[in-house]
């Protein structure tokens, strides 16, 4: 049995190929998806926000020294993202963490109650099912 592709086969494809781009189209032009690049890190010491940094269109290197009578971290901004580069508690974890960039990443050092999260400037957060 021989299988003929016929020409109302290729004009279906092609129509369902052009509107699976159109809620792209319709992103673009409204703009709704420029939000997602807009990014900000927000660190926080004992539950307070000490500091936002903008990550979007960030170049370089900016540092940021976080002293507490808990100890000392280092904040780094490198380019689009964020990471703590130095910290004097005794495991460490925060620093292997790493960098991070995209909204809803953290970084955390809970002996000193120094949290960094990446947050989107739209306000939309990662989708979340909140458990009850």
């Amino acid at each position: 049995m021989k299988h003929i592709i016929k020409k109302g086969d290729i004009i279906l494809i092609i129509t369902l190929l052009v509107l699976s781009f159109i809620p792209e189209g319709i992103f673009y032009l409204t703009g709704n998806d420029a939000s997602i690049d807009r990014t900000y890190a927000v660190i926080q010491v004992d539950g307070k926000v000490y500091k936002e940094v903008p990550l979007s269109g960030h170049h370089g290197t900016d540092m940021i020294s976080i002293d507490t009578d808990k100890g000392h971290n280092l904040v780094v901004i490198q380019d689009e993202s964020v990471g703590i580069t130095e910290a004097d508690c005794p495991d460490k974890i925060c620093i292997s963490e790493g960098f991070v960039s995209k909204p809803g990443a953290t970084v955390v050092c809970l002996p000193h109650k120094v949290l960094v999260e990446v947050k989107s400037a739209g306000g939309d957060e990662p989708d979340v099912i909140p458990a009850h």
